[in-house]
This record gives structure tokens, sequence and C-alpha cells, in this order.
């Protein structure tokens, strides 16, 4: 019987663990599809009292594509603002609204329900690597903030450099919003709705909370795959770091008290880091990760109209 030696045994344990590194990635970097059929839409769409007909026909969609700076394509569409809605003083609004990790722009319609009804036209899009956009892996905000550049600058190129336009997102969609507040001085307001103030700190979270695994071992090791992989540094991804970098445009920020994902603590530290320009934050007493809307929808309007009302874009 050969005799195995001491570097063989080496070898091997260290090809398990950068499998099981792999392996923890792929959560991150190639998220599960939640909604990646008719029917998984439709309950999404009924939880907000909304209807595929609302998606498919009564709001008047406009499909869009556009290509990201890195090459694939971004698929979305516009919501034309509610006909009822006319501003009084003749301006354009207009809403980006991004949504989460796994998740699809079908999960925004429930804000875009809201703004469409106070004014807005409404831009909805799948990220990179979800929907109907094109695959290229997740980065967990850092690239997708960059994208969230490109239909930005494609918005007031359609609407014109005088229109009001301002982003939403919501968790991984609120880290992109945050990243991109510091890239775009000119926005005329920012909502982030549950998203983590440090990619970092909410890996680890994550990592002990739901997979009940050791930080302090695998949390290094599997960042240095994930730059092996998509060519970004997720210990640089720090969303409240570019929000104190974020100017005078004025935020909101948006956590329920009983999310245990993105846990509520980082609502604070967002808010914190805005140091300048008007802000403002709203908890939702009870409300799960990514919830605070479905939880009280009535609310939920009633402090964003609030809020732009306050800040004079409404």
């Amino acid at each position: 019987m050969a005799k195995i030696r001491s570097w063989q045994i080496l070898a091997a344990g260290s090809a398990a663990l950068f499998a099981a590194e792999w392996g923890l990635t792929n959560i991150v970097v190639k998220p599960r599809q939640q909604l990646d059929n008719r029917d998984a839409c439709k309950k999404e769409l009924a939880l907000s009292g909304l209807t595929l007909a609302d998606w498919e026909k009564n709001w008047d969609r406009q499909d869009f594509t556009l290509k990201s700076r890195y090459g694939y394509r971004l698929r979305g569409a516009v919501i034309p603002r509610d006909p009822a809605a006319k501003p009084a003083d003749g301006r354009t609004r207009v809403v980006v609204i991004v949504h989460g990790h796994g998740e699809n722009l079908i999960s925004s319609l429930k804000y875009a329900a809201i703004f469409r009804q106070l004014g807005f036209a409404c831009i909805v899009y799948d990220q990179r690597n979800h929907g109907a956009s094109d695959k290229a892996l997740t980065t967990m905000g850092r690239r997708e903030a960059d994208d969230l550049a490109t239909v930005c600058a494609w918005a007031r190129k359609k609407y014109g450099k005088s229109c009001l336009l301002g982003t939403h997102g919501e968790s991984m969609g609120a880290a992109t919003v945050m990243l991109h507040s510091a890239m775009d001085r000119h926005l005329a307001f920012v909502i982030e709705d549950c998203g983590y103030s440090s990619l970092k700190k909410q890996l680890a979270w994550v990592m002990k909370t739901r997979y009940h695994l050791p930080p302090s071992v695998l949390l290094y090791p599997c960042m240095a795959v994930a730059w092996l992989r998509t060519g970004v540094r997720f210990s640089k991804v720090e969303p409240a770091e570019a929000v104190a970098r974020s100017g005078d445009t004025p935020m909101l920020f948006i956590h329920g008290d009983a999310d245990t994902y993105v846990p509520y603590w980082m609502l604070q530290e967002n808010y914190d880091a805005k140091r300048t320009g008007p802000r403002r934050k709203a908890v939702f007493a009870g409300a799960a990760h990514a919830m605070s809307c479905l939880s009280d929808p009535a609310r939920y309007r009633q402090v964003i109209e609030e809020f732009l009302r306050d800040n004079h874009v409404l």
C-alpha cells in the first residue's frame, strides 16, 4: 500500500478548502433567481395588490435595452407617470428603482406604483446577472453602481438635463444607490431601503447567523476568491463610506426593525455617514428584510411623499 505523504494531505486539504470557498462565493456572485417564472412574478405582484396586467398593459410601459460600460446588456422598462398626477409646475420627475440580490425588476414595481401616482416616470431594470439582463458575475453593488450611472445618463438624455431625477434601491439595490450617490452630485434625492453599510460586515453577519460558519476563518479567504473571480475587492464595497461623499443630495434611509438579514443596526451606520445635506430615517416596526413597504404601504407612501415635499422635489 502506497504511503500517503504529508504534502499530499496538505494539497488535498487545500483543494477541499478552495472548493468550499468557491461554493460559498457562488451564493453571492451567482444568486439563485427567485422570480424566474410567471407564477413567481404573479405572486410577487399580488403581495402589493398589483397584477401582471398592470405590468403588461395597464401602465403603458416602454421596454428598453442599454449597453453597460462593461459590454453586457441591461434590460428594463419605463413606466409613465399616472395621467392623473400631472405636476402643477410642469417639471418632469423621474425615479430609477433598483432591485435586490436574487430578484428582478418585478420586485421594484411595488415602489413604482407609489412613485407613478406621485407624478414620476419610473425606470425599472434588471441588474447584471438578474432577470433578462446579460450574465455577469454579481459584485454586490460595485459594478452595479456603474450600471446605475449608465441608466441615469440615459434617463437625462431621454428627459432632459433639467428633469428632477432620483434613485430608490432595496437591499443590494440600496447598496447600489448609496455607492452611486458619491458618483452623481446632481441627483434630486436618494432613497435606500434596508441596504448594508459595509459588504464585509454584511458577509460576516450572514456567514455567522445564517450559515453558522466562522467568519474569522472563512471571510477573508472567500473575499479573496471573489476578487479572483470578479476583479472587485469586496472589502472595498462600503456603501456608508460612499454616503459620506454624497454631498448635499437629500437622502432617506428606511429599515425594518425586525430585519435579521441586513441587520437593523446598519440603518444607523448609514444615517450617521450622511454628514452633509438633508437626511431622514424611517423605521418600520416589526418589518423583516425588504418588507417595510408591504408591512405598511400607506405609511411607506406617506414617508416618501413627505420627504420629497420637504426637499422641494414635489
